[in-house]
């Protein structure tokens, strides 16, 4: 059993509060990655929203244990949360939906400051500052063109790197038949991240939007080939059985590794495009379509998404289906394990 969220709220005075509990931290603006949204956690299970709706998000990303000191008024919001570490992470071998719920929050010690401003007509600009274990600042504003058009744009200073990155030194060992306990490590490595974007809403409330996200610690071509090739390296037979149970446990090791960078919400490429859209038909049934491209080796993800309220169960029953297939060449990021091809039917119950 998981526990999703509770929290105790202390009400001080009519604009400040204090939140304290598991709690969740706030989303960016966009779909495929935030750059401002810096308190991630990891993957908790369950059914992920990364093939099924244009949100591109786990739906059960860990909330985190901690505490949020608000001050909400109407022209400005300040917040200041800390997320204490619990846990350490000990098996980066295994896939984080088999952590403890500890490990996948509050694995690191982490105080985050936050302001938005209100009082703009057409901006609603924020900065974050994150520090802790890892430092980083974050700017955001979402630009009001119309009240049909909307521009949002996001960038991202970190002092580290913010996922574990394949290495080829210790690559190179487990070749010359030492044996490191990992292949993947951080560097104390300033990166970037930035999103630029728009969406536009017509008059029935269909909308469509256009992103891209860049990500300088991503991997280049170079990085991402001297990883694939490290896999089919390790996909050789020889003529010895022990060695063959080494080459499978790092395997094994590596896809817990791959997995857990997009289980904490990340792209392991530099450039991306994200293209979506969803159509409002009468009645409250919806079609989504998107389609994410990995600028670099050019493999996409495709899907398409579509549901509808049941009119019996007074709107609190939907029925949902769709289809998504990924992909690209076999030694690309989203064809990685093959071209596929996915179907899925389901009902939800809206308490």
């Amino acid at each position: 059993m998981l526990l999703n969220q509770v929290k105790l709220t202390f009400i001080a005075s009519d604009n400040v509060r204090l939140e304290a509990g598991k709690l969740r931290d706030r989303p960016g603006v966009f779909f495929l990655k935030s750059p401002s949204a810096l308190l991630t956690n990891y993957y908790a299970g369950f059914k992920n929203d990364r093939l099924y709706t244009p949100a591109m998000k786990p739906i059960y990303a860990e909330s985190f244990w901690g505490a949020s000191l608000i001050h909400e008024t109407r022209d400005y919001g300040l917040a200041f949360t800390v997320a204490p570490r619990l846990a350490r992470i000990n098996k980066r071998y295994d896939s984080s939906g088999n952590w403890s719920a500890d490990q996948r929050s509050n694995s690191s010690e982490r105080y985050l400051l936050s302001y938005t401003e209100y009082r703009l007509k057409k901006h609603t600009p924020s900065v974050n500052v994150m520090l802790g274990e890892s430092r980083s600042v974050a700017l955001a504003d979402s630009f009001n063109y119309t009240p049909q058009w909307i521009i949002n744009a996001e960038i991202a200073l970190h002092s580290d790197q913010q996922w574990r990155h394949f290495s080829p030194q210790r690559a190179a060992a487990v070749q010359s038949y030492a044996f490191p306990s990992s292949l993947y490590t951080t560097q104390e490595k300033q990166g970037i991240e930035l999103a630029i974007g728009g969406q536009y809403t017509t008059d029935n409330f269909s909308m469509f939007g256009l992103e891209y996200y860049f990500q300088s610690e991503g991997y280049s071509a170079r990085e991402w080939r001297q990883q694939m090739n490290f896999v089919d390296y390790l996909n050789t037979k020889n003529q010895y059985a022990v060695l063959d149970q080494v080459f499978d446990a790092y395997k094994y090791l590596m896809g817990a590794e791959i997995s857990n960078v997009a289980n904490k919400g990340n792209l392991q490429g530099k450039h991306y495009i994200n293209a979506y859209a969803s159509l409002a038909f009468e009645e409250g049934s919806s079609l989504q379509p998107y389609i994410i491209t990995n600028m670099v080796d050019y493999s996409s993800l495709i899907g398409m998404h579509y549901s509808t309220p049941f009119d019996y169960f007074d709107g609190k029953v939907e029925g949902y289906a769709g289809v998504f297939s990924a992909v690209g060449s076999r030694d690309a990021e989203f064809s990685h394990f093959g071209r596929s091809v996915g179907f899925y039917l389901g009902v939800e119950y809206h308490l």
